[in-house]
């Protein structure tokens, strides 16, 4: 019997697998007439399995669980795990619809918008700041992606616009959630430029780590006719609040259908990061829930200096797009020994 819409998502040993059972049980509370979806779970690179106390959660969860290695090629790029995932459940999984969400997501209202409108075969929500974008051929980052649109033979030029600063950037979208109608074959055409990307090397200024993010929207710019574009509620990215453009910040969880929550449940301070997001509705039972679950799941795991590493390393990768190479936390984290 086809299912009309299945949700994919990867668990490896470790912090995924509180991420994932966080997100399949806000799914199934929050989730209205959604909240039954199969979650498939995929654990595509060989190794330890997850633990039996994730795995019996996950059973009374109704989360489908399979250690199967799909990540060979590129099993030291974590990233790539997405990528191989859903085109796997492609080829295998009967649905209409399949929707890949990365682990570090949480629901709280009825995702509608992922049984994509008709003549509409992707639903993707715009990355969140400009990062490896380019605004265009003015840009020192267009160089890239002229590199990247040539290797794929993509034709189409799509601009989006950025929840921070509301700037104009060419189409770049976030990977963590993904929607697609099967019968598009979008996953499958994701994995095969992404392919053909590794192959040739070609890279983002500021690394791999970029590349699947980049590849995919490539790949959605080539199937552009039938893009939707989900709204600011899904995928709410929640460290980000206080940088979001008036058009795209929301104040209430009531408002919200999913966020994206990154590391920030990662820190043992995640409770001062939260009270520092100005404006926000903390009185909402929806948040109170989320802050028992952070506890219940036992999510911090890492000191406050990593936190500010990856700030590091963040600003080393945006000044390597101007040729300045930096290797700063490199350095902190062999004396730190994180």
């Amino acid at each position: 019997m086809s299912n009309n819409i299945v949700f994919l998502i990867c668990t490896e040993p470790g912090r995924l697998e509180q991420q994932s059972l966080l997100l399949a049980e806000s799914i199934r509370k929050f989730g209205g007439k959604l909240k039954d979806t199969p979650i498939s779970s995929f654990h595509p690179r060989k190794g330890e399995p997850i633990s039996s106390k994730t795995t019996k959660l996950f059973d009374s969860l109704e989360v489908y669980h399979q250690q199967i290695i799909l990540n060979i090629e590129y099993q030291d790029y974590y990233l790539a795990n997405k990528i191989v995932t859903s085109a796997y459940a492609e080829e295998n999984i009967d649905a209409n619809f399949l929707v890949f969400l990365d682990s570090d997501k949480c629901f709280f209202a009825e995702p509608q918008e992922f049984l994509l409108p008709i003549n509409y075969n992707i639903g993707l929500r715009p990355e969140y700041g400009k990062g490896i974008g380019s605004e265009g051929k003015n840009d020192i980052q267009d160089d890239y992606w002229q590199k990247l649109y040539k290797l794929l033979d993509i034709k189409q030029e799509i601009f989006v616009r950025t929840p921070i600063a509301n700037k104009k950037i060419r189409g770049y979208w976030n990977s963590g959630i993904v929607a697609a109608r099967k019968e598009a074959g979008f996953f499958t055409a994701w994995k095969n430029n992404f392919d053909k990307v590794m192959r040739q090397k070609l890279e983002p200024p500021q690394g791999n780590y970029f590349t699947e993010m980049a590849v995919l929207s490539a790949t959605a710019c080539s199937m552009a006719e039938g893009l939707y574009t989900f709204s600011p509620s899904y995928s709410y990215p929640l460290p980000l609040h206080n940088r979001l453009a008036k058009e795209y910040k929301l104040n209430s969880f009531d408002k919200i259908v999913s966020i994206h929550y990154f590391n920030m449940f990662a820190y043992k301070d995640w409770n001062k990061q939260l009270g520092n997001l100005s404006n926000l509705d903390s009185v909402s039972e929806k948040y109170q829930w989320l802050i028992e679950r952070i506890v219940k799941y036992n999510m911090p795991y890492k000191s406050v200096l990593h936190r500010h590493i990856l700030e590091l390393i963040r600003i080393e990768n945006k000044l390597r797009s101007f040729n300045i190479d930096v290797n700063l936390s490199s350095l902190i984290k062999r004396i730190t020994k994180l």
